[in-house]
């Protein structure tokens, strides 16, 4: 009797202690599980904003990647495109979410150095898309994006069918330090002094549809404009606004290629739009940065992205 009573006390024991070790294996796993969206890689998309038409038109690439690829997807950007601390504070959160990748747009390239190297230390890969980082930031898995200077030529080129030597032009782009937008307003600025096109002025926009179209209201009460040359889509339509309501024709053109741009141009109002891939450049970003976080790491160091000049069929 009494090794019965025994027997069954050690069953007992035995028992709780399965019960008590199974449970903090439970416990571990779906705290785990918690930390890591239910087993999901978690992607961070830190964009410089999700305000306007071309970011989210990047952010749809980027969601339908992640769904392709059953990813958990952190869409971020700041309220605006100058926002950069803002941004940079968004990078530092998700290094501490320990996400398992980030795809990101720097607002402004120099200063997310810091930060992008703080992810490479937490383990973070970082995937670069549209605008490239300096040459000092060497951890990037890859840079997906457009040759700016190439896309401000091609706009220049395209506006120099309907311009000749002598002509007036304006040049817009983006917030101070913004290294894709000046890239751009300098390939257009050097292809019309070579031409022999007078740019009367040259002014950062910040990517804003109201700033462009105060700033060629301006200049159109001292100067008369043959044409203006924007670094977004945003800015064009801003600045063609501002020409129809002071009564004037000229020939405007912008980039990104946006879908209000792109029917604009259908129009006849807008001259072009260089357009970009800007929906390829999200799902590239996310493809990417998860294959990276999978472990496979053959991956080009640059991803050019397509730039066809959009013109009224």
């Amino acid at each position: 009797m009494r090794k019965s009573v025994r027997l069954i006390s050690v069953l007992v024991c035995v028992l709780m202690m399965f019960v008590c070790v199974t449970g903090v294996f439970a416990g571990a796993k779906q705290q785990q599980e918690q930390q890591s969206g239910g087993g999901k890689l978690r992607v961070a998309v830190i964009l410089k904003t999700l305000s306007s038409t071309y970011w989210q038109t990047v952010l749809s690439g980027a969601e339908q990647a992640a769904k392709e690829l059953g990813v958990e997807l952190i869409p971020l950007g700041p309220p605006t495109e100058d926002d950069a601390i803002a941004q940079t504070n968004m990078v530092e959160d998700v290094i501490t979410q320990k996400v398992d990748a980030i795809v990101f747009s720097p607002c402004q390239p120099e200063g997310a150095v810091t930060v992008l190297n703080k992810a490479r230390d937490a383990n973070v890969p970082v995937v670069v898309i549209d605008t490239p980082m300096p040459a000092s930031y060497t951890s990037a898995v890859t840079y997906i994006g457009s040759n700016n200077y190439q896309i401000g030529v091609l706009g220049a080129k395209e506006m120099l069918k309907s311009l000749k030597a002598g002509t007036k032009v304006l040049v817009l782009e983006g917030a101070p330090g913004n290294v894709a937008m000046t890239e751009r307003a300098d390939g257009a600025e050097k292809t019309f002094k070579d031409a022999g096109v007078n740019v009367v002025s040259r002014q950062p926009a910040y990517s804003d549809r109201e700033r462009a179209y105060s700033i060629t209201q301006n200049v159109l009460q001292t100067t008369e404009l043959d044409g203006v040359f924007a670094a977004n889509d945003e800015q064009a339509l801003g600045a063609y606004r501002a020409i129809v309501q002071a009564g004037k024709k000229a020939v405007v053109v912008g980039v990104d290629g946006n879908p209000d741009a792109k029917e604009s141009v259908d129009k006849g109002e807008l001259f072009a739009t260089v357009a970009q891939s800007a929906d390829q450049m999200g799902y590239l970003g996310v493809k990417y940065a998860v294959q990276y976080a999978k472990g496979d790491k053959n991956i080009e160091k640059m991803i050019d992205a397509p730039t066809p000049v959009y013109t009224k069929k």
